[in-house]
């Protein structure tokens, strides 16, 4: 007999044993990938149309919306000695650890601990900073911050460009 508590599949309403959520929408159950591809595309549309978790963190303080989506960050930055939920390279095992056990692998849940460990995929912005977005035009809509509004992208390179205060000449020596 099926445990009356756990949720059916949606596809073949097996009820019982280790079900998946929808990762998108948390709004259907699947008892493994088969069912879950067979319905992909009847649930595809009803899926991007649901409201996401992270739905509420997307205004900024200054204004500016993110349009994209909030990703886990779950690649290492050896060159940079980070590692998993972008933390440092050594505590990432423990974090991932938490993130599984602790918060049972909720994302929305690990976010209000760990929002560093999120990113934004329109612009790349960590998702712990909430002063503006970073896109500035790149995403299929262009982000309402200033630099948008203008019309006029920053250029890539401004980023690499050496701060010009740290050329100054010292007024002493200037002849």
């Amino acid at each position: 007999m099926a445990d009356s508590a756990s949720p059916a599949c949606s596809v073949c309403a097996k009820s019982g044993g280790e079900m998946h959520q929808c990762s998108g929408c948390k709004a259907k159950y699947y008892c493994g990938r088969e069912c879950q591809t067979a319905d992909w595309k009847a649930h595809k549309k009803a899926c991007a149309a649901a409201p996401k978790w992270y739905d509420k963190h997307r205004l900024c303080q200054d204004g500016t919306t993110h349009e994209g989506r909030l990703e886990l960050i779950t690649w290492n930055c050896p060159e940079k000695g980070l590692g998993w939920g972008a933390c440092f390279a050594d505590e990432s095992d423990d974090l991932k650890t938490k993130f599984k056990l602790k918060f049972g692998g909720d994302e929305a849940k690990f976010f209000d601990y760990w929002p560093q460990g999120f990113r934004w995929t329109c612009c790349g912005t960590d998702a712990g900073m909430s002063y503006g977005c970073d896109h500035h035009g790149s995403g299929s809509r262009p982000c309402t911050c200033d630099f948008c509004k203008m019309g006029k992208p920053l250029p890539n390179g401004i980023f690499n460009e050496k701060n010009p205060f740290e050329a100054r000449v010292d007024p002493q020596t200037r002849p």
